[in-house]
């Protein structure tokens, strides 16, 4: 018997509830027509999605879940925190306050900024403490000190040495009016024209998929792929998680909704914790490099870039499409390798993909469609989510979705938002500090004369000053400072716009994964109960050629092009993808069909890299199509011969 809840939880829980409707309702009418003037607006949303992270924070010190809405499986029980729980009261009242008064006062802020009285001090001084209090209780320490060292520069770096200094003193009237986002899209509401306008109703739509059961569906689904080859546990977890993932554009949080099913189950049907932990990384990971969320990357990129959402969705697919190959490989060799891993099926419930498929058919066919044809994304999801919600109804009563199971869903897609909107809202101090100051502009210098106006090395610094950013924050933060710091040196150097955000993105995407803080595999050993380094290991045997992927598009910019290929760049595309599948061929010492003598291994491991090399220094698609046929040649003898083999032997245990 459950102990009943208490009554505080369930008011705070109700609080949640309210406020997440009235930012629904509030984002749906604002697709159809505008009810304040554009500051106003923003000014509200922020607000709400504030108050929305408040209460979910405020449940959790008051002693519930970690979690409202939808659970994965890994929220924690926290013990009360009657400090904790009254300071984040402190922080509603505070929030609530500065939103009424700055939505009052936006007007006048417009025309008077960047001149402001001591009153709109104190009240911008109120919205950044709590943003940034709010930021830490959410995201942890690290993105909120950065967010304050970024504050604490502004005001004081003229204080600093020269070569660290600001070069000026500015005023703490304009500071404080620029940071609190006075009279215009600056500071903290740097982004919230994007998480209102374009993100947050996405995010709604992915929370109702999820509390429609279309996840479950996406579990079928990869059970019945899965089913069909050895190991397909391995496959059918990659699936699951690309597809849930494309649709939460989330990826730590994916590891945590997903890895709690396919983790341990890998685990169960052979597979290493170590192994399991790495591949549900991987995956969801990449689900982050596919269309229609991309991590909220092509949404951030589109706004940086000023080009269509649809341009970089579609230029996405190619590179997409190489790092998922280059990580199946690695599960089709550690599966080959391996002998404890059996030829096992799952149960397939395809009743419930046969009710379910179409609410995810159509929804997202509409939606794709939308974006496609320039309409704009909360336009999109706003039909996305009428349509998964009308065939819903249409289930039998065993598949058909719950009022409880609606109305959680549709809370963690509003708390997601609210959370991503905690991130935007925090990383726009930062980016307004680098912007201002010039101080993006100056280590963007830094880079290209460390680099001597070298492309090869300056890439090689660009990797490694993304990853470094990108440690411990979630992928929008780390892009969005990528963007400032490291990309524009990259431009310098030559590369094309487009090309050089597309590599600044995917190494804020592989910062989750690279030690030594991995927030990925962190949350994927809690799951497996594997060591950190040995996941670490193994995420590195399996997609270390996905770091050369960025490097590839640098080197050939018509893979984002797609579907404009040139014949070149097609072959290039084949070459990579067989050097990947030698490269972990080599690795692990077995191709499927056979075990790798040691000879072959040194033989494949070499092959692979200068099969990659040719793809990048020597022209001409002949140059890209010999080598792959060669291998591909290889490996059907290779199979031709192990099953000619054990044929021979199965022959001769006959006639004994």
């Amino acid at each position: 018997m459950t102990a009943a809840r208490p009554l505080s939880d369930k008011l705070l829980e109700g609080f949640a509830y309210s406020v997440a409707l009235i930012l629904i309702a509030y984002s749906i009418v604002t697709v159809w027509t505008s009810l304040t003037g554009a500051m106003e607006h923003y000014t509200i949303h922020v607000t709400l999605v504030f108050l929305l992270a408040i209460a979910d924070l405020a449940r959790r010190y008051g002693g519930g879940t970690a979690q409202l809405g939808v659970t994965t499986g890994e929220e924690e029980i926290r013990a009360p925190s009657r400090i904790m729980f009254s300071f984040t009261l402190l922080l509603a009242v505070g929030m609530l306050a500065a939103g009424i008064y700055f939505v009052m006062q936006a007007k006048i802020l417009e025309f008077s900024q960047p001149f402001i009285s001591q009153r709109d001090f104190v009240f911008g001084a109120v919205l950044v403490f709590v943003i940034l209090a709010v930021t830490w209780l959410t995201w942890g320490w690290p993105l909120a000190v950065i967010c304050i060292l970024g504050a604490v520069y502004f005001a004081f770096g003229n204080m600093l040495p020269e070569a660290l200094a600001t070069g000026r003193t500015y005023d703490a009237n304009l500071i404080m009016s620029y940071l609190a986002g006075m009279g215009g899209p600056r500071g903290v509401l740097t982004y919230a024209p994007l998480s209102a306008d374009v993100i947050f109703l996405l995010l709604v739509y992915g929370g109702a998929l999820h509390g429609t059961r279309v996840i479950d569906m996406f579990g079928e689904v990869g059970n019945a792929i899965g089913n069909m080859f050895r190991g397909g546990v391995a496959y059918s977890a990659m699936v699951a998680s690309l597809l849930i993932g494309m649709v939460t554009g989330q990826s730590v949080s994916n590891i945590a909704l997903s890895g709690s099913m396919t983790i341990p189950t890998m685990v169960r049907t052979g597979f290493t914790r170590n192994q399991a932990g790495a591949i549900e990384v991987l995956a969801s990971t990449g689900s982050q490099l596919l269309p229609p969320i991309m991590g909220l990357g092509a949404f951030l990129m589109s706004e940086i870039l000023g080009i269509s959402y649809v341009e970089i969705a579609i230029a996405a697919i190619i590179p997409a499409a190489l790092y998922l190959f280059a990580v199946f490989a690695g599960i089709v060799c550690v599966i080959s390798a391996s002998k404890t891993i059996p030829y096992k099926r799952q149960p397939v419930d395809w009743r419930l993909i046969a009710w379910i498929a179409p609410s995810f058919v159509a929804s997202f066919t509409v939606l794709v469609y939308l974006l496609a044809y320039r309409y704009s994304a909360p336009m999109a999801a706003f039909w996305g989510l009428v349509i998964v919600g009308m065939l819903s109804v249409l289930r039998p009563k065993e598949y058909r979705a719950t009022f409880s199971g609606v109305a959680s869903g549709l809370l963690e897609g509003a708390l997601t938002g609210a959370r991503l909107a905690v991130i935007l809202s925090a990383i726009g101090i930062l980016v307004q500090m680098l912007v201002t100051t010039g101080a993006g502009l100056s280590m963007g210098r830094l880079m290209i004369e460390l680099s001597a106006g070298n492309l090869a090395i300056g890439l090689i610094l660009g990797m490694c000053v993304s990853l470094v950013i990108g440690m411990g924050l979630p992928t929008p933060a780390a892009y969005a400072l990528i963007a400032i710091v490291v990309v524009p040196s990259l431009i310098d150097l030559g590369i094309e716009p487009l090309v050089a955000n597309f590599y600044g993105f995917y190494f804020a995407i592989f910062s989750t994964l690279t030690p030594p803080v991995a927030v990925g595999i962190l949350t994927a050993i809690r799951i497996s109960n594997g060591t950190f380094m040995g996941t670490a290991w193994e995420c590195f045997k399996l997609g270390a050629v996905c770091f050369l992927v960025p490097f590839l598009f640098v080197a050939y910019p018509n893979i984002l092009g797609f579907p404009n290929l040139v014949a070149e760049t097609w072959a290039m595309v084949g070459a990579f993808a067989i050097a990947t599948l030698m490269l972990s061929a080599s690795i692990y010492g077995a191709i499927p069909g056979r075990k790798l003598s040691i000879g072959e291994r040194y033989a494949v491991f070499a092959a692979g890299p200068a099969l990659f090399s040719a793809t990048l220094f020597l022209e001409g698609a002949i140059w890209h199509a010999l080598t792959p046929m060669a291998f591909a040649g290889w490996m059907v003898w290779a199979y031709v011969d192990r099953t000619r083999n054990a044929q021979k032997y199965a022959d001769a245990s006959v006639e004994q």
